[in-house]
């Protein structure tokens, strides 16, 4: 295995799971201006890991390994340039990209089984698309959706910023990004593609001061439906999917930290006729190493759960 971009949060993550995985072995772990850099110092968790110190990047694009996992910023175009087997890339530049599976399996675990290049889904369309795909194909909701979204700082990379200061960020919650967020075309990209119907979102990402973690409550106009008839399409559609849990009470994001899980849940509010469906995961976990992880898996024919059996980290 290889991990490109390897001294952030998503790379570090990766490095965490893969150390545990029975399948994978990374034999070079790239970083940038922290190249040559002890991976210890750097990623303190993975100290008694013996984990040795970052190459450069340019080591690990001509590596020769079975998977290489690309966690560079978005708009890099690097990962065209790796070697390796399999190619997952965690930034958005290849989203629906001819060429590029798009790496949501619980949607479309086809696409994704056997594939070279794949691309990891954001964390935000994660979450959106897991929650509102089964109602859009469903035929019960209408055509506009809108999302309210928190997400812990490390969503934002392991980047110095006034913005993301301790001291700036106790205490508060802010909503951020303008009305047109990058994410947007992905989540209507997937919507319209695993939901059947197009479908425009109007959303609103917000920042709290927890380091991980990810919670998305979305609306929809809808009719004919009542709590319970909603969570049993939430149900059906994801029976037997080993990562996804659909829970009676509103999910919490503490409650999958550190793992590959999601927890969903719905109502309906009758009294307005919007569907509300609730999803929470970790941004870390599904919403970027773990899903990347999961598609390896797929992509390399191996069991999907294997390295990821972990479940949340309570309290």
């Amino acid at each position: 295995m290889g991990v490109i971009g390897a001294s952030g949060y998503a790379g570090g993550e990766l490095l965490r799971l893969l150390a545990g995985h029975p399948a994978f072995e990374v034999v070079v772990a790239a970083a940038g201006r922290r190249a040559g850099d002890a991976i210890a110092d750097v990623l303190p968790h993975l100290g008694g890991l013996d984990a040795g110190v970052f190459a450069p990047i340019e080591q690990a694009l001509g590596a020769q390994v079975d998977v290489c996992f690309c966690c560079l910023p978005s708009g890099s175009e690097q990962a065209d340039a790796v070697a390796a087997g399999v190619v997952v890339d965690l930034s958005d530049t290849h989203r629906f990209a001819p060429g590029w599976a798009y790496g949501l399996p619980e949607l479309d675990r086809d696409e994704v089984r056997g594939a070279t290049r794949i691309a990891n889904p954001g964390c935000y369309p994660t979450a959106v698309e897991l929650a509102l795909a089964p109602f859009i194909r469903a035929g019960v909701v209408g055509d506009s959706a809108i999302v309210d979204a928190i997400s812990g700082v490390s969503g934002a990379g392991r980047r110095e910023e006034d913005r993301l200061l301790f001291t700036n960020l106790e205490g508060d919650v802010s909503a951020y990004g303008s009305v047109m967020h990058r994410h947007v075309p992905e989540m209507e990209e997937g919507l319209r593609r695993y939901g059947g119907a197009t479908v425009t979102v109007s959303f609103t990402p917000h920042l709290a001061p927890v380091a991980r973690g990810l919670l998305a409550t979305c609306r929809m106009p809808a009719s004919g439906l009542d709590d319970e008839s909603a969570r049993s399409i939430l149900r059906d559609a994801y029976r037997g999917e080993p990562f996804i849990s659909v829970v009676d009470d509103w999910p919490g994001p503490k409650a999958v930290s550190g793992s590959n899980r999601v927890h969903l849940s719905a109502r309906v509010d009758e009294r307005a006729d919007w569907l509300i469906v609730s999803a929470a995961l970790d941004n870390l976990g599904k919403g970027a190493a773990g899903q990347a992880i999961q598609n390896a898996n797929l992509a390399g024919d191996l069991p999907e759960t294997m390295g990821l059996e972990a479940v949340g980290v309570w309290p």
